[in-house]
């Protein structure tokens, strides 16, 4: 069965606003849960709450194992490399070595301040405010999903892959 191609604009109906914790996990589960091949997550401190859920870490853990292209990207500042609040998430990278990769964000882009994840090239989850959780999100808006990927791709290829993960006593 052929799934049919998403549509080329956003539609404006499809986009949530989650406010807190609890409407940011569901929507950060649904949008692992619809996953295909490549999540691609720019964290702050605060979105750790959300995206080291059970139900969440399991959704990225089930996607990696059933699909051998999957792939997780994740983007960290300094300060959320070395944070032992995200354990599950830098277990999770541990653990499945060969389809995530840890980058840390040059010092330019240290300062970045905002937050977002991406599944494919159609859904995401935007934070403009890091510091709070308010978000964006959509599973059917691809043109904002491809210009949030293209935005984590230039900062991808400024960054470097994260030493300390591979430091985390586990």
């Amino acid at each position: 069965m052929t799934l049919p191609d998403p549509p080329e604009s956003d539609d404006p109906r499809a986009l949530l606003h989650p406010q807190g914790a609890a409407e940011c996990t569901a929507a950060a589960l649904r949008l692992m849960e619809a996953a295909r091949e490549r999540v691609r997550i720019l964290p702050q401190r605060a979105d750790l709450r959300y995206l080291i859920d059970d139900a969440v870490i399991g959704a990225l853990r089930a996607l990696l194992l059933r699909n051998r292209r999957a792939r997780l990207e994740i983007l960290v500042p300094a300060d959320v490399a070395r944070d032992d609040q995200g354990r599950p998430l830098w277990n999770l990278a541990q653990r499945l070595t060969s389809a995530v990769a840890v980058h840390r964000l040059a010092d330019e882009d240290a300062q970045l301040s905002e937050a977002w994840f991406t599944i494919d090239d159609r859904g995401y989850l935007h934070r403009p405010q890091p510091e709070r959780l308010a978000a964006q999100a959509s599973l059917e808006q691809p043109a904002r999903a491809r210009d949030l990927n293209q935005r984590f791709a230039a900062l991808w290829l400024e960054s470097a892959p994260d030493p300390d993960l591979r430091r985390l006593s586990l």
